[in-house]
């Protein structure tokens, strides 16, 4: 069963400015709240194939990119080594950038995921992990707006 969340911000700074920023691969603890440090552990920082590690207090994600649109964003697929992260069969999260203006973009952030148990699956999302994870996207996206606009 695939399930999305989608959250957008508007964000006061140059569509150009934005991807410099987002394109910085290193970087997503610096915007992202509940992350404390990133390591990359490809030999390129970023493009298709761009490969790092997340960490929060207590445990890491890999993020290895699978799709890079130059200038408006990419799609990274979340891993542990190469296992999905529990609870999910499969997820991935795309950073969007969309001009507005000269001086204004929009920053879109799109979580899709698959969860296991069948129908259980889908009423722990529908009750529960669904809200949980609403909540953290938007983290996300409120904290990229207030970096890129800080």
């Amino acid at each position: 069963m695939g399930n999305q969340v989608k959250i957008k911000t508007n964000c006061n700074i140059d569509a150009n400015d934005a991807w410099n920023q987002l394109q910085n691969f290193s970087i997503p603890h610096k915007y992202i709240p509940f992350l404390q440090n990133t390591m990359i552990l490809s030999n390129q920082s970023n493009g298709v194939g761009a490969y790092r590690r997340v960490f929060t207090k207590y445990t890491y994600t890999d993020e290895t990119v699978i799709k890079w649109e130059e200038g408006s964003g990419y799609t990274i697929k979340l891993h542990r080594n190469n296992q999905q992260p529990y609870p999910f069969i499969s997820a991935t999260f795309t950073y969007q950038i969309v001009p507005i203006d000269k001086y204004s973009c929009e920053l879109i952030g799109i979580f899709k995921y698959h969860l296991p148990f069948g129908i259980i699956g889908k009423i722990l999302n529908q009750l529960l992990l669904g809200i949980i994870i609403r909540f953290n996207i938007r983290r996300v996206m409120m904290g990229m707006k207030s970096y890129y606009e800080g």
